[in-house]
């Protein structure tokens, strides 16, 4: 990606120690959001993989992903679809059920939103270990026969969670790299 953006967009990162809980340092995506030239740039570079990979579905991740991911859908003038926390959806919805480290969670897609011959870009505000992108790729998997691709702004290396990603034949992208 984008080198000079990266270190630009860092600079403006407010990074908070501790939180929340301690031994982690906290990217807070609040201090790049909250100033519009800078949101603008993160929607730009997102915008230059869609165009590239062709992309006809913007997927935005529960919730974060929801802000990077509307405004990039509407920009590029395709279509956003939520993935929701269980529960939250209304008719009927594809469902994928992954381990957390104390039990189990489940994220929920409608079932009439995507179809086999849609390019699906899956968007969050960042990748740390993977589980909920891993499980909103095998969501996605089970409906379009297409290569999906996922673009975060930021990637916590250190927990390895695009790599795994990267394992399992993805396409990923991310903006800012740095550690968890």
């Amino acid at each position: 990606m984008n080198k000079s953006l990266e270190k630009h967009l860092k600079d403006h990162l407010r990074v908070i120690p501790d939180f929340p809980k301690k031994g982690i340092m906290f990217q807070d995506i609040f201090s790049l959001v909250e100033q519009p030239v800078l949101l603008k740039k993160i929607i730009d570079e997102i915008s230059k993989v869609v165009k590239k990979k062709k992309i006809t579905k913007i997927v935005g991740i529960d919730a974060r992903g929801f802000i990077f991911g509307s405004i990039v859908s509407n920009d590029n003038r395709i279509p956003f679809i939520p993935i929701r926390k269980k529960g939250k959806l209304p008719g009927p919805v594809h469902k994928m059920k992954y381990k957390l480290e104390y039990g189990y969670d489940q994220i929920e897609l409608q079932k009439s939103s995507i179809i086999r011959e849609d390019r699906i870009m899956i968007i969050d505000d960042l990748i740390a270990t993977g589980g909920t992108a891993v499980a909103a790729g095998k969501l996605i998997k089970k409906i379009t026969s297409k290569k999906i691709t996922f673009m975060f702004v930021i990637d916590l290396y250190n927990l390895k969670g695009a790599n795994i990603l990267k394992k399992k034949g993805y396409n990923v992208y991310s903006i800012i790299k740095a550690e968890g």
